[in-house]
């Protein structure tokens, strides 16, 4: 039998359990804000006591890893990590919207846990059990999900419930409250006897925060893609697109034939903020400066000069790149792991962009190596200026002052607004 130490710590209510394969043999929970609490470790002691053994004892470890980078979950991954150092045993991760999906019974269940401001992590289950799961502001988040939502009533779990409630009332859904803020260490022993959980992690490559985020978040397998000299399919505040990390060259090549086009243009990059395009040796002119404060992050693309003497080798020979900063929270949370991408619209040459994974896929010559499905986007394109200016004195193909070559989200208006004020 695989002795098991499960440890939940999402909520006030810190538990922990140990488990002789599927059998619970001790349990305990305790309230971090009663005076008496000292850490999860004592918890976690008392209960290998209660079942008359030792941490010595131990064949794995397992621990709810968020989402929502609550202080307490950190203290959760702390302890387990320091067992499984110290014990050399794989830890295992289930995440909190998973286990409160679980623990609120039959779907639909729509579980909501924050992630800073008004931001939320949303997974929504299915009576059919489909699940779809989301990250960004609380109202968008809620009203995508709607698509999905069929007939009866949806339950409510987790952080926001009333106004959750009252969005979807808005809309004509019937709603029940669980009742259930945060899940607890039962549902967390559930899922490990139904070996609902990531795979084990070796006491060498220790859980973080950014571990594991929340199932069926594409983002992770998008990552190891994106690294591993693979397509990757990614939503945008836009439209979708097909990306590629540009130091892996055969990937670019992959990309184009997934387009079915010829490699005739350079790809655009996206950056995870203004402040990366300097060390790329990309030229940001004052127009440019004031543009990208105005509007990024979000739907718009600005085409900039490049320093050959100080851009990376992917960037040498090209005269210009055009930049965005995407709003989507996830993919610059991905560009701020990995680095600037090499990204192009998602559709097969000559034909439209469509704004689903679905549709999408039916296009392309092929199939992508990671498809992060982030729902239906709006179809509307960014914003492209260029601003590769004339520098005082120089010559050659550039412009005089900035222009606009495509209309998109942001109105020229506010663009001519922005340059001329």
């Amino acid at each position: 039998m695989t002795l098991t130490l499960a440890v939940e710590t999402s909520s006030r209510v810190y538990g922990a359990a140990l488990l002789d394969g599927d059998t619970v043999v001790a349990r305990a929970t305790a309230d971090r804000s009663d005076p008496g609490f000292v850490d999860v470790g004592v918890l976690a002691g008392q209960v290998i006591r209660d079942a008359g053994r030792s941490v010595a004892d131990l064949d794995r470890l397992a621990v709810d890893v968020g989402p929502g980078n609550l202080a307490s979950v950190r203290a959760g991954i702390a302890y387990v990590n320091a067992v499984a150092f110290a014990r050399e045993i794989p830890v295992v991760a289930l995440d909190s919207l998973a286990l409160l999906a679980t623990q609120a019974g039959p779907g639909p269940v729509l579980v909501l846990r924050p992630a800073g401001g008004t931001a939320v992590y949303a997974c929504l289950s299915g009576a059919d059990g489909q699940v779809a799961v989301r990250h960004g502001e609380f109202d968008v988040v809620v009203k995508d999900l709607l698509g999905r939502l069929g007939d009866g009533t949806v339950g409510l779990a987790g952080a926001r419930r009333g106004p959750a409630a009252a969005l979807l009332a808005e809309h004509g859904v019937a709603t029940r409250d669980t009742g259930l803020d945060a899940p607890d260490v039962d549902a967390l022993t559930d899922r490990l006897r139904a070996g609902e959980h990531d795979p084990p992690v070796v006491s060498a490559a220790p859980l973080t925060e950014s571990s594991v985020r929340f199932r069926g978040d594409g983002f992770t397998a998008a990552r190891e893609a994106l690294l591993d000299g693979g397509v990757a399919l990614l939503p945008t505040d836009t439209v979708y697109g097909l990306a590629v990390h540009p130091r892996r060259p055969d990937a670019i090549d992959r990309l184009f034939a997934l387009k079915d086009r010829p490699r005739t243009r350079n790809l655009p990059i996206m950056v995870a903020t203004p402040d990366e395009l300097p060390s790329l040796g990309v030229l940001v002119p004052e127009s440019a400066r004031r543009l990208l404060a105005a509007f990024s992050p979000g739907p718009l693309t600005v085409a900039l000069g490049i320093d050959a003497d100080r851009a990376p080798s992917w960037l040498a020979g090209r005269d210009e790149v055009g930049v965005r900063v995407p709003a989507d929270p996830d993919l610059r949370a991905l560009l701020a792991d990995v680095g600037a991408l090499l990204v192009t619209s998602a559709n097969a040459h000559g034909e439209p962009t469509q704004q689903a994974p679905g549709p999408i896929l039916d296009q392309l010559a092929g199939r992508p190596d990671a498809v992060v499905d982030g729902g239906v986007r709006s179809g509307e394109p960014s914003t492209v200026v260029n601003c590769h200016i004339r520098a005082s004195g120089a010559t050659g193909d550039m412009l005089d002052t900035p222009r606009i070559e495509r209309e998109g989200v942001v109105p020229a208006s506010e663009i001519e607004r922005v340059l001329h004020q």
